[in-house]
């Protein structure tokens, strides 16, 4: 085949068109994220009076400003959170924590579970294999309404409702589409790993411990990193279960949903408080939720978006 019929295959008016509809994308998705980040340094009164895209000082505005981030800390130190809660006055620092122990404590959890149990079943030919994995089939299948108001009955009798240990509980779940993934990556590990361990004298234990799951802990590391996104973006597990525990996209929520009387010091115009529910403001909370994903995204974006393998025997 030419070079001009190569450059032709390469360049097909399906591909051009499908470029165009992609830059289009990118170009839409970068306007609006650039958007939000200059109105991030805006003060919030300035919002409707300089529509432009940069802060500025004309007209008498008060140009690139931080007074944002000072909002949202003072804005926590309101009742922001439920009126029937311990404490309704939640530092952001604590917000940010409660995020943390949430996100990387149930994605570990919720990893682990699912992990071993695919691992128990794929490995092992019995009965209660078949049965596992027809539960996680079946379970995935129907369509369940309605399981949250029994959870949180179960919790609050076995002691475990709103505790931070009662949401790890909660997550340890072995049902859903990762056990899938799990259960063919053990699978396609060839038995003779195991097999040439037992000839030597391994146990069960070492033989999942030493050589299965160190050949899935690229599938594994992934997986946990997929469910931490996943948790970090949830604020209605945090406000269901752990109405004391806010999280940040909690306080997303809220703050995205509330109109409150925030008393700042240093405001310009000799303004005392201000209201919470200006757009700059918001923007704020959102990229304040955003950046650690998108570091977490940029530092790891080959593992999360790299093929799922595992070795093999060679020779």
């Amino acid at each position: 085949m030419s070079k001009n019929n190569i450059k032709r295959d390469k360049f097909s008016p399906i591909t051009i068109a499908m470029l165009v509809v992609l830059s289009i994308y990118c170009f839409i998705l970068l306007f609006m994220l650039l958007w939000a980040l200059m109105q991030v340094f805006k003060f919030p009164m300035d919002f409707n009076k300089n529509p432009v895209w940069f802060p500025t000082t004309k007209n008498k505005q008060v140009g690139f400003t931080f007074i944002n981030f000072k909002i949202l800390s003072a804005y926590t130190e309101t009742e922001w959170m439920p009126v029937d809660a311990v404490n309704p006055r939640v530092p952001l620092i604590e917000v940010f924590i409660n995020s943390i122990v949430y996100s990387l404590g149930g994605s570990l959890m919720n990893a682990m579970v699912m992990c071993i149990m695919a691992y128990l079943t794929a490995r092992y030919a019995y009965l209660y294999s078949k049965i596992i994995y027809a539960i996680v089939i079946v379970v995935m299948v129907i369509p369940i309404v309605g399981a949250q108001a029994s959870e949180i009955q179960v919790l609050s009798m076995l002691g475990l409702y709103n505790t931070r240990f009662g949401f790890l509980v909660l997550k340890a779940s072995f049902v859903g589409m990762y056990f899938l993934v799990f259960y063919e990556t053990f699978k396609n590990i060839p038995m003779t790993y195991s097999e040439a361990a037992m000839i030597d004298g391994a146990s069960d234990w070492c033989i999942m411990t030493k050589i299965c799951l160190p050949l899935v802990l690229n599938v594994f590391t992934t997986i946990a990193l997929i469910t931490f996104i996943q948790f970090w973006n949830d604020y209605q597990m945090a406000m269901l279960y752990m109405p004391d525990y806010p999280t940040l996209s909690y306080f997303l929520f809220q703050v995205q949903n509330q109109t409150q009387e925030v008393r700042v010091s240093g405001l310009p115009y000799g303004m005392k408080t201000i209201r919470s529910d200006y757009v700059p403001i918001k923007m704020t909370a959102t990229v304040v939720l955003m950046t650690p994903i998108l570091i977490l995204f940029i530092a790891l974006h080959e593992r999360l978006m790299g093929n799922l393998s595992i070795g093999g025997i060679k020779g």
